[in-house]
């Protein structure tokens, strides 16, 4: 199974075929970063194995170049930081408390960077938008009002979709919490229902960041 690098993002796992049409179609180019088990740390495609599925390309300068190497983050190093990255999102809501809220700034930070991290784990060409989009729609006005339907919901479509087409023993999400999170925060908006429903949202967006959170951490697992 290969990663690629593309936009700044690691997508993969893809298999030898998934690899060759990518190449084909020039999605990966001699000079992509990419990573297989086995490797120490991430090489363009034209220095590993894959070198046969460029026969008339020329290589890149950059290619030939002595930048440094992209490290390679292992699985133990990716499950730390998303589990850091939680603990943090806790303490920050916590610490609101006494920072008369400004620190649940922080925490809702924290939120968009675990969203992020999970849309990077189903990334394999099937997802229905990038982590970067995923995340940064959500700061466009009333576009976002759409986009969280896209970005949390989907999101758990996109990820039992992805357990289902690479056959891992991970437990599927149930829609059913994501899509209430949605409505809730729509439902923020309407006078006096904001008040209760800002309640109910402030529990629920709690155990939807967890899901998250969780659901990241066992595809980690079981792609090792």
């Amino acid at each position: 199974m290969w990663y690629y690098h593309f936009q700044n993002q690691s997508i993969g796992p893809v298999g030898n075929e998934e690899i060759k049409a990518l190449a084909a179609e020039n999605k990966v180019l001699p000079s992509t970063l990419v990573w297989t088990q086995g490797m120490s740390d991430w090489q363009p495609a034209m220095r590993t194995s894959l070198a046969s599925l460029f026969p008339q390309q020329i290589v890149p300068s950059a290619v030939n170049s002595q930048a440094a190497p992209y490290q390679y983050k292992t699985a133990e190093m990716q499950i730390k930081e998303l589990n850091d990255l939680f603990l943090w999102y806790w303490i920050c809501l916590a610490g609101s408390i006494f920072t008369f809220g400004l620190s649940a700034i922080a925490s809702m930070v924290l939120f968009y960077i675990i969203l992020y991290r999970s849309w990077q784990q189903i990334q394999d060409g099937y997802a229905r938008t990038t982590p970067g989009k995923a995340v940064g729609f959500l700061f466009i006005p009333f576009f976002n009002l759409y986009w969280i339907f896209e970005a949390y919901t989907g999101f758990v479509r996109d990820s039992n979709a992805y357990i289902q087409r690479h056959a891992l023993p991970v437990n599927r999400q149930d829609e059913g919490l994501a899509t209430a999170v949605c409505v809730l925060t729509l439902l923020c908006l309407v006078p006096y229902l904001n008040f209760l429903a800002g309640l109910a949202l402030f529990v629920l967006h709690i155990l939807l960041i967890k899901n998250f959170k969780d659901t990241a951490v066992d595809l980690i697992n079981a792609r090792q």
